[in-house]
């Protein structure tokens, strides 16, 4: 599938760095676990308004899967926002390590206020995105920064706007639950950085995570004939300084 590249920069943003030390007094409803420090919430639900953005705003759920749904690519539902296309499971498995067994999936981002979002991935034994097998949650603090201009405007086959947004963001929380022992196995393959990580099938997790990204942003607002699009560049290091061949394009549930 020729956009299976737009995935790359989203799954270099699943390394995360969870605290290990002794269990909070203030518990969350997850078992206590040394590889986890756990915190009360790690929010997921669509909420509020990112603004500054290239001065613009957005709002709602993001994916690199919503272009495929939105031109009509079997097996990519955006009323639904599941995943069960053969071919891009087979290639998120080989990139990611799904469950065994998985046949369909929900992978996308979601702004949770005016200055945080979430990454979300949720696999699934069925074809419907019915009977989970693990589920993910990545939370971010977002800090908006300062506007660019003079970026390049054809990368390849690409074309991208000449202006953008620095931004920054951290992980505040990861939240977790595998609902299989292969849901399990791929909890611990996800994120194998960690000392000691063991979930127990059926119990959640909400733990601390530390990682930051720093990133080129650029929104393209809802258009009569296609929906709004978030242009990301990033880096672990240092802002980078112009689009790549690693740009990635998220679109906007229409």
């Amino acid at each position: 599938m020729s956009k299976t590249y737009f995935l790359l920069a989203m799954i270099g943003c699943i390394i995360v760095t969870i605290s290990s030390c002794a269990k909070k007094e203030e518990k969350s409803d997850a078992a206590a676990a040394s590889w986890c420090t756990e915190v009360s919430s790690c929010s997921a639900t669509p909420s509020g308004s990112i603004t500054g953005v290239d001065n613009d705003t957005f709002s709602g759920v993001f994916s690199v899967f919503h272009y495929f749904g939105h031109i009509g690519t079997s097996g990519f539902d955006n009323a639904t926002d599941c995943v069960s296309n053969a071919e891009m499971l087979a290639s998120m498995t080989t990139q990611m390590g799904l469950p065994t067994g998985t046949n369909s999936m929900i992978m996308n981002n979601a702004v949770t206020s005016s200055s945080s979002f979430a990454q979300r991935i949720n696999t699934y034994s069925d074809t419907s995105c019915s009977t989970e097998t693990a589920s993910v949650v990545f939370s971010y603090n977002l800090t908006v920064g300062d506007n660019v201009s003079g970026l390049t405007t054809s990368v390849g086959d690409n074309t991208y706007s000449s202006t953008a947004t620095k931004v920054t963001y951290t992980q505040s929380c990861v939240a977790l639950k595998a609902s299989s022992d292969a849901g399990a196995t791929f909890l611990k393959t996800l994120l194998s950085g960690l000392s000691g990580i063991d979930p127990a099938v059926g119990t959640s997790y909400k733990c601390e995570a530390t990682d930051t990204k720093y990133a080129l942003w650029k929104y393209t607002p809802e258009r009569t004939s296609w929906p709004g699009a978030l242009v990301e560049e990033t880096s672990s290091s240092a802002y980078p300084s112009d689009w790549s061949t690693s740009t990635d394009t998220m679109t906007f549930i229409p």
